[in-house]
């Protein structure tokens, strides 16, 4: 090719890519887009990616493909705010990504998450200057909600929940424990055979374990086998979770031997049984887990390091598996 008919080409690849940027700089975002108004929810940790796609899905933008190169090029996909928009009719891709990022919400989006204590909770609440803060701490909760479990750690159902600004905080917590009492009731009533827990608060207590001790779904039920057998032999649970509740805020990430003496009646090394609460939120799955626990035999488990657990039968089949998973890794 000569350099004439090269420069030529290159000329009309830049004029190409030139108008192509401006179109959709320039042209594209202020196209409107033939819609009613309606209602859109932008859920809490929702990726850009996933926010274009139902927008499409819902006729409020005709290309998640140009949508997502716009809030790129004019960076705008990182400052999306979660909750539920009032959108108005005949929208332009410009003017929705300027509501999404404007927090003007009908709702406000308030999660409350998996696994986490009630001091965890109780300071991403106080995180919230949406909310109106009615409460006068954790421990008096008992007596500032309607409570229907004996106790407030791991009472209130990990989810997110939308309100409007000037919502207090005790109403988010209500809500939350309201919702678990619904969940806790229906996993109740379609539990297993022969377990060694005779009461919904029990089964939260012990899903609250499970919860902390597993990331991994299929371990859940198999856990929950072992915790059931060690109960029914009348075993220690010997659970770390446990001993870092039972720490509170000295736990510097490690536990070391002497932390398994801790004398609390959290410390399941120490005290036979289950803990006298739960020492977090648990989750549905977690829930399911303590009522429904897997087959087996098994008495023992141990973290393997990738979020999945060994388990064993016999203590020397778990002391071997303790020397690969823990002992080699500097665990105590």
């Amino acid at each position: 090719m000569s350099a004439g008919r090269l420069g030529c080409a290159v000329g009309i690849v830049l004029l190409t890519l030139t108008a192509s940027v401006y179109y959709l700089l320039q042209l594209w975002p202020g196209q409107k887009t033939d819609h009613d108004a309606t209602i859109f929810n932008i859920p809490e940790g929702a990726s850009f990616t996933r926010v274009a796609n139902e927008l499409a899905v819902v006729g409020l933008i005709d290309s998640p493909l140009l949508f997502r190169l716009y809030a790129q090029l004019s960076r705008s996909d990182r400052r999306l705010l979660a909750g539920i928009y009032e959108v108005p009719r005949q929208q332009s891709a410009q003017e929705l990504l300027a509501l999404f990022s404007s927090g003007r919400v009908q709702q406000h989006a308030i999660r409350l998450p998996e696994g986490a204590s009630l001091r965890t909770v109780m300071a991403l609440l106080a995180e919230q200057e949406v909310l109106e803060h009615r409460t006068t701490g954790w421990q008096q909760l008992q007596y500032e909600l309607d409570l229907d479990l004996p106790f407030t750690e791991g009472a209130f159902f990990p989810d997110t929940y939308f309100v409007p600004k000037g919502a207090s905080d005790l109403s988010v917590l209500q809500r939350a424990h309201d919702a678990l009492l619904v969940q806790l009731q229906s996993a109740w009533n379609s539990r297993g055979p022969d377990l060694a827990i005779e009461t919904p608060a029990q089964a939260l207590v012990l899903a609250s374990i499970i919860e902390k001790e597993s990331d991994a779904p299929e371990d859940r039920r198999q856990i929950s086998q072992v915790f059931h057998l060690r109960l029914k032999k009348n075993m220690k649970l010997q659970t770390d979770p446990t001993v870092i509740y039972a720490l509170g805020e000295s736990f510097d990430g490690d536990i070391r031997r002497r932390d398994l003496r801790v004398d609390s009646p959290f410390n399941t090394y120490r005290y036979k049984g289950l803990p006298p609460t739960p020492i977090a939120l648990p989750s549905r799955a977690s829930i399911d887990a303590a009522v429904n626990p897997a087959d087996g035999d098994f008495l023992y488990f141990v973290a393997r390091g990738d979020g999945t657990s060994q388990f064993s039968r016999t203590l020397e089949e778990h002391n071997a598996a303790v020397r690969r998973y823990q002992l080699s890794k500097g665990g105590i």
